[in-house]
This record gives C-alpha cells, structure tokens and sequence, in this order.
C-alpha cells in the first residue's frame, strides 16, 4: 500500500510549483481588514528594529519560546522537536537575531526588510523604493517586478494596515526556504525536520512546500500509504507568530505585534486555497488506488496526466486570480472579486480563533471545496482552447475573459480568505 501511493503521490508533489496562494497576499489583505475597525482605527505605529525589540524583551521572548515549544511537542502531528542547541538564552554574547530566527527555526538568511508594500492606488511620498532583491532571498525574482516595496526609517509613524498587510506576504519572501537536511546550505543540517517530505529538493520555491500546505483531511488509507503527507506544519508556523504577535502587543511593541500578526495570517490565508488542503483535488481514494496500481505495472499514462493536470491547475488558478484583480484595480476598483474580499456577512459563522482553527476550520472547508473548484478550473482550461478571434488593433493584448463556473468558485474561496483573515485579527487584537 505505502509503495502505491508513494509511486503516485511524490511523483504530483515534486512538481515545481507556485505557492503563491491567492498570489500577492498584500493586495487581498488590505482590502479584507479594511472592513475591520480594530485596524483601520488603530493609532499608526512607530517602526521599530528587530533588534531593539529582542533587546528589551529577551527574558520573556526565552520563556514564550519554551512554552511554544513544549505545547508543539505534545498536540501537534509528526512535529520534529526543536534540537536543545537552538534554545534561545538568556546569554547577551550570542547575536541575537539570528538566536532569535534559528530559535524558531526560520531561514537565518532572510532580509527582513523595513518596508511596507502600499496599498493600491496609494503611496508614501518620499520613501525610497527597494529592489526585490533586497527584500527576498531567492535567486529568481522575476515574479516580484511587478511588487512595489518602499522602504521605512525606525522611528518614523505609520498606519498599522500598511504594517499588518504588507507582513501577511512576507513568509513567501523566504521564510521556510532550505530548512531540509537534503536542501543546500548549513541549517537544514541543525534544524532536526529531516529530508524533505515532497516536493523537490532542486527548486528553491518546493522547499517551502511543507510548511504552507497541510493535508489534514485526507482517508486514512491516503494516510497509511504516504505517511509523508502528515510532515507538513503550517498550523505550528501559525501558533509560532499568533503567540508573538499577542506577546508583542501585551508589551508595547506594537509595530511587531501588527508584523508577527501578518505573519501568522499568512499560513491561514494559504490554507483557503484547495491545492494547499489537498494533495490531489479532483481525484477519489479509489481512482487514486487505480492510478497508482497501473503505475506500477508500468503503465504510468494515468499518472503522468495527473502530473500534469495538478501542476496546470495549480498555478493556472493562481494567475487566473491575480489577472482579475489587476483588471478590477485597473478599471477603477470596483468588481465582484473586491466584494468578496470585503464581505463580513460569514464571519460570524465560524467559532472564535484557536490553535486549531487553521487544522479544523480553515483547512477542512477548503478540503471540502477541492473537487467543486478542482471541476470548475477544468471547464476554464477547456474554454481556454477555443478560439478567441483576431484582433483588429493589431498589438491590442488580449483581455481578461472570464468564466462564469470558475469566477463562482473563486468567490467563494475568497470570502473565505477574507473572514478567517479578519477572525485571525479580531482574536489578537482583543485586549
């Protein structure tokens, strides 16, 4: 059994793809927590280094993070327990960022960067705007040029949805890159997660796979012969920078509670796309079995289209979305698709959040969504086949076309996105 699904499943799970859920999540998460008064009214924040934050509350930040890490040892699944090395001390010799990030097991090598991304249609005035270089880590920054990053000086005051917006995008700036022992670099060898469960290991982006998707609802057979699906923790990067978040607040530092906070508003968001809760949208236990029993007879035709239609799919509906908003920003603002994200009518319909809001709400209704949206991507790809015609003008490209199946799902999914944002928020900013 371990040896059927293993021959379909690492074969999907390797494929190069686009973890961009809902792609930029700056952009989505403006307009979400506009509708919520707890930020919008918030009194702008004063920027505030890293540094000077762990200066002034290391004794607490050593206790916080042991209390984390013994609570992650016990009620979260296949959670590798942080090497006793990696402790964060009370000894002032050490440099203590990168203390700080190795204590919680993050990239060491991450900018960090002092900057927002503004939000649509506005602007800083006078902030000078940085290159994707010198916020991300990755070699390839091609999917960033189109991002604006303005730079921020300590001390100087800013609105806090500028801090808590830009901050849900950053664990896609390289968070979770190369913290494997088969990824390059030193601390995939110190940091005790093991091999890397799926994805493959020579694609920077794959890396980052297993701590922003997480297969919770899965059968119990899919379970039993890919044990490796259970090696993914978005949850626990989620309980890591929620703690913080309300850590920071309770302190006085509320330039890093907003910060922590879009961190952990990152995973959660993630969690509402269906191809982050599901290995194999679209497709049932018992047609997964076939697929994998054929593979192993040597026909692997099945398993190779599956392959294939994951990996188009995936990164099909990512661009999709994000053509849509850039469409709806560039016709004035005003579309369905900035109405879903701004929809507060469900919030009131999920439970308050906890530690397992991502595992039991988020991740299960996305669960639940995959096939119906796992169809509907399917009928846009075939539409996508027909014809469009010509075009008169000549060099004029080609519009945004829209399908009415796919748009409904979308939707849906995005509401979603919009409310366990502002539940996240609500829950942390409470006093």
């Amino acid at each position: 059994m371990k040896r059927l699904f293993s021959c379909l499943l690492l074969g999907l799970l390797a494929v190069p793809q686009s973890l961009w859920a809902w792609s930029n999540h700056t952009l989505g998460s403006y307009i979400s927590l506009r509708q919520l008064p707890a930020v919008v009214q918030a009194p702008e924040v004063e920027v505030e280094p890293l540094e000077s934050f762990l200066t002034q509350q290391r004794a607490g930040l050593v206790e916080l993070l042991d209390t984390q890490e013994a609570y992650a040892r016990e009620h979260f699944r296949e959670y590798p327990a942080r090497p006793d090395s990696l402790r964060l001390s009370l000894d002032g010799r050490d440099d203590l960022r990168k203390a700080f990030l190795m204590a919680l097991r993050l990239n060491p090598d991450i900018k960090l960067a002092t900057a927002v991304q503004p939000p649509p249609g506005g602007d800083l005035p006078g902030h000078v705007a940085l290159r994707p270089a010198q916020v991300l880590v990755f070699r390839n920054l091609s999917g960033w040029n189109q991002w604006r990053f303005l730079q921020l000086q300590a001390g100087e005051k800013v609105p806090a949805i500028d801090v808590l917006a830009s901050a849900a995008d950053e664990p896609d700036f390289g968070h979770d890159i190369n913290l494997f022992s088969d990824n390059p670099g030193e601390v995939g060898q110190l940091y005790g997660f093991g091999t890397q469960p799926f994805g493959d290991p020579r694609y920077e982006f794959s890396s980052q796979a297993p701590f922003h998707m997480g297969f919770y609802h899965e059968d119990a057979i899919i379970f039993a012969g890919a044990p490796y699906l259970k090696r993914n923790w978005p949850e626990w990067r989620a309980y890591q920078f929620y703690g913080l978040s309300r850590f920071a607040f309770e302190k006085g530092h509320p330039y890093w509670g907003y910060r922590f906070l879009g961190w952990a508003m990152h995973y959660i968001q993630d969690m509402t796309q269906p191809y982050h809760s599901t290995p194999l949208p679209g497709e049932t236990t018992t047609s997964m079995l076939w697929t994998a029993v054929k593979a192993m007879a040597g026909f692997d035709a099945d398993k190779q289209t599956a392959i294939q239609r994951v990996a188009d799919r995936h990164t099909g509906v990512e661009s999709y979305q994000i053509d849509w908003l850039r469409e709806t920003l560039r016709q004035g603002g005003q579309s369905s698709l900035l109405a879903a994200y701004a929809d507060t009518s469900g919030d009131g319909g999920y439970p308050p959040y906890s530690t397992e809001y991502l595992r039991d709400v988020v991740a299960g209704e996305s669960h639940a969504h995959a096939a119906a949206f796992d169809e509907a991507i399917g009928h846009w790809l075939e539409g996508r086949k027909v014809p469009a015609g010509d075009f008169s003008a000549g060099n004029s490209p080609e519009p945004f076309r829209h399908d009415e199946q796919l748009d409904e799902q979308i939707l849906q999914l995005i509401r979603h996105f919009g409310s366990h944002s502002r539940n996240i928020a609500k829950a942390a900013l409470q006093p």
